[in-house]
């Protein structure tokens, strides 16, 4: 494990105290702040400074910036890079150890392990501009295949010039419809695939060029699937399952038992669940339940995801997915649960909060020399102190009322960061004074590095 000079004294004693079932050795570079240090100076450093056989797992400090290769270049170790703040290093260490390289983890997770179909719901009421605007949303966040979602009764007039213009941009193109004259016009535009069919209209689906998707008679009826999963393989028509997931308290769970029971019984064949009924329906936030149902679609191999973002509480679900799909399956082939691998997902609660203790921090406070307010908060309350003044509440409003700041710029600043301080306590966030609180991908930071 890498620090400075200042923060080694404090590391040993943390681990010390931390009694990890680990072996676990501090090294102190020589370089005061270790958040000051960066990749390029810290791997000429230990392969000069340090005798290393290669099997050590080596921690930089979480401020330290840079890419992870140069060190693990010139070690021939694995690298991680460690939390931003001391007190969370027991935790990183108890929870997250890696059997892959950075250059490792990077190709397992530019590998897929199933396709995300994000659907464009009504495409027949939308004009080519906005149906192409969608798409590019759509692929930008990580959709592989644009769903073409109709309607049951009304034709999609211009669907072949939709189909041409998205595949001339190099998208894959998939059609939900049940309306036969559909079905054929997006057969000669090229559609790649075919959302769904079943007993009533299976006998399409042998004038179609591209697979589709077979989905039971009633929603529910796996006997109506056999029989035509019997139909089509005596066709040789190519065909994807969809036994249908019903939103919770519907069905759920009787849902995803059918999905073990067709992966049990057909495990070559391919599945497709949608999880819209899901997400679309609940008042809950998306970004944990995308990976909850992305964790379950992993275990049962599912290899196609239908998602969508229709109403206000559904948007950046195909974002979601995509994100939960390489956390999970990052997670699988590495053997491991996953858990502090990647945060952009904890958007709303942090994988650390504050620990801070009111001894600790006054402490601190006889240390400080100037009047400078600094603010902490723990589970319980904010703190804002300087060399005169130790002040403990939760209400911004209350705390920077007995401040009495005169400086417009200073009174500005602390009411800014005190009401920080306060959201950071209402949610159990992580809070650092000047820091911006974590939001997960929506802040559109990278993912955590480790």
């Amino acid at each position: 494990m890498i620090t400075g000079t200042i923060a080694y004294r404090a590391l040993v004693k943390l681990i010390e105290k931390s009694r990890l079932d680990l072996q676990v050795e501090v090294r102190a570079l020589k370089c005061t702040v270790a958040a000051l240090m960066t990749t390029d100076f810290i791997a000429p450093k230990l392969s000069a400074e340090f005798s290393l056989s290669g099997e050590e797992i080596i921690i930089i400090p979480g401020l330290c910036k840079g890419s992870l290769e140069p060190i693990a270049r010139a070690t021939g170790c694995l690298v991680r890079r460690g939390p931003k703040d001391l007190k969370d290093l027991p935790s990183f260490l108890k929870d997250g150890h890696p059997k892959h390289s950075s250059q490792e983890q990077e190709q397992v997770e530019n590998t897929p392990p199933f396709q995300i179909l994000a659907e464009i719901v009504d495409a027949h009421e939308m004009s080519l501009t906005q149906i192409m605007e969608k798409a590019h949303y759509y692929r930008e966040n990580g959709a592989d295949i644009i769903d073409l979602g109709g309607d049951v009764a009304q034709s999609f007039s211009h669907l072949r010039e939709v189909i041409r213009t998205l595949k001339s941009e190099g998208f894959k193109v998939s059609i939900d419809s049940l309306l036969e004259v559909d079905i054929r016009a997006a057969n000669q535009a090229g559609v790649d695939l075919v959302l769904s069919l079943n007993s009533h209209n299976l006998e399409l689906a042998k004038i179609l060029d591209c697979p589709i998707v077979l989905i039971p008679d009633d929603g529910e009826d796996l006997n109506s699937l056999y029989r035509n999963l019997e139909t089509l393989t005596k066709w040789n028509t190519p065909f994807i399952i969809d036994p249908i997931l019903p939103p919770l308290t519907m069905g759920l769970t009787e849902g995803i038992v059918r999905y073990h029971q067709l992966r049990r019984e057909f495990p070559e064949c391919s599945l497709l669940m949608g999880l819209g009924n899901v997400t679309e329906l609940i008042d809950a936030d998306s970004t944990g339940i995308n990976a909850l149902m992305v964790g379950i679609a992993a275990e049962l191999k599912i290899n196609y995801l239908l998602t969508t973002e229709v109403s206000h509480r559904a948007r950046g679900v195909v974002r979601e997915v995509s994100l939960a799909r390489s956390l999970m399956n990052r997670a699988i082939v590495e053997g491991r649960i996953p858990k502090h691998m990647d945060y952009s997902l904890l958007t709303i609660k942090d994988p650390f909060g504050n620990s801070f203790e009111v001894a600790e921090l006054r402490e601190m406070q006889e240390e400080i020399k100037d009047k400078n307010y600094r603010i902490f908060v723990d589970d319980r309350s904010i703190y804002i102190f300087n060399n005169l003044h130790f002040l403990e509440g939760t209400s911004a409003e209350e705390l920077f009322s007995r401040l009495c700041i005169k400086d417009s710029a200073h009174a500005f600043y602390l009411g800014r960061e005190l009401g920080k301080a306060e959201l950071a306590l209402q949610l159990g966030k992580k809070y650092v004074q000047d820091d911006s609180l974590c939001w997960g991908y929506l802040d559109g930071k990278s993912p955590v590095e480790q």
